[in-house]
């Protein structure tokens, strides 16, 4: 039996999920499991914190599906000043925020097995991790590059200076290799999947004799595609789910918005969607996209086409590109979409087998890197 401890800005209540929730979920199966969310701020509510509806559930202790959970809430929270000359402020502030971890976070830590650290803002605690559990496993969980996703100079530098204090890193897709000091302790283990989840019938959430398509998620989402979509296509209805801010201002007949919702209620829109769309932002996107995006991966597992950009195609079938901004490669890519009609299969491991790999990747030669 393991004790775990999970630090992310990701709650484990939280209505998205993200592959942390799965691997957290997994871990519970095998032992106790507790799970810290940082970084919930005014600042960050004000930008469209995904946690938001759990705001009154901060700084206690809750305990959900066998996991113990704490979102600490502070007045405010460090962030990337993006400027050199206010790099000492911004230590400064990482530094205090530190200091102020709260007690059970640091019993948590005192009592672990093993402490996973999702890349974002959580890796400025490896040290104290370190500090406060010298005998505790850490394990890296690498979701993102911290330079693609925008984090602090501040976090990046402690990220290499204490980076040999991890004992294993989790890469999702081998292009992370690249963005690591080395390689020694990196294992490849990419995201798993739920079978069962599409097996199950749901009841149609689309209106009756209309096409209708899904995307979900607000990660690097390109409104333009749907602002070009609706109009080439007004015989399609556009599902958005969970996209906050990002789709503000999108206002078609046949644009439907949806608030964030839970894991579960976004099955029905998957399993009846005529195809799915992943509009990703052209933002100089990194490869590793192309194997860590569960949206693309969610809409192979229920057999739908993925609309994706021509840099998302990867040799995947099933999934159709489009020039972002193009309006021509746009229309053809959800033409090709609607008439494709050949069997989609994703091959992918479980879940539990993912983990087993991030625990004992020395018994599965394909973790190599």
């Amino acid at each position: 039996m393991t004790r775990s401890l999970f630090i992310s800005v990701h709650d484990f209540r939280s209505l998205r999920k993200a592959s942390i929730h799965f691997i957290a979920a997994e871990m519970a199966r095998r032992g106790p499991v507790a799970f810290l969310s940082i970084g919930l701020s005014a600042l960050s509510l004000r930008r469209g914190d995904t946690r938001a509806n759990l705001v009154e559930r901060a700084n206690r202790v809750e305990v959900v599906d066998g996991v113990e959970c704490y979102l600490w809430r502070m007045p405010w929270h460090p962030f990337n000043l993006r400027r050199a000359a206010l790099a000492p402020v911004e230590r400064g502030l990482f530094w205090l925020y530190r200091r102020m971890l709260p007690a059970i976070a640091r019993r948590w830590i005192r009592r672990a097995d093993t402490v996973f650290i999702e890349s974002g803002m959580a890796p400025i605690f490896i040290a104290d991790v370190r500090k406060l559990n010298p005998d505790a496993r850490i394990i890296y969980l690498m979701s993102d590059d911290l330079e693609v996703v925008g984090c602090a100079d501040t976090i990046k530098k402690d990220f290499v200076r204490n980076f040999d204090m991890i004992d294993t890193v989790r890469m999702p897709s081998r292009y992370l290799l690249e963005r690591l000091p080395h390689a020694r302790s990196a294992v490849f283990a990419p995201h798993g999947i739920d079978r069962s989840i599409a097996d199950a019938t749901y009841p149609d959430p689309y209106r009756p004799g209309r096409i209708s398509c899904v995307s979900i998620g607000s990660m690097l989402f390109d409104r333009t595609f749907f602002q070009l979509a609706a109009q080439l296509r007004p015989d399609i209805d556009f599902h958005i789910i969970g996209a906050g801010h990002a789709a503000d201002g999108l206002d078609a007949p046949n644009i439907i918005i949806h608030p964030e919702m839970a894991f579960e209620r976004t099955l029905a829109y998957l399993q009846h969607a005529s195809f799915g769309v992943a509009p990703y932002r052209d933002a100089n996107t990194p490869r590793y996209l192309l194997d860590t995006s569960l949206k693309l991966r969610q809409f192979a597992l229920f057999g739908i086409p993925a609309v994706c950009p021509d840099f998302a195609l990867n040799e995947t079938a099933g999934r159709f590109g489009y020039r972002p901004g193009d309006a021509r490669s746009i229309g053809q890519a959800i033409g090709d979409a609607l008439r494709f009609s050949d069997p989609i299969e994703l091959e992918a491991h479980s879940w539990p087998e993912i983990v087993q790999r991030i625990l004992t990747p020395q018994d599965y030669p394909d973790t190599h890197v």
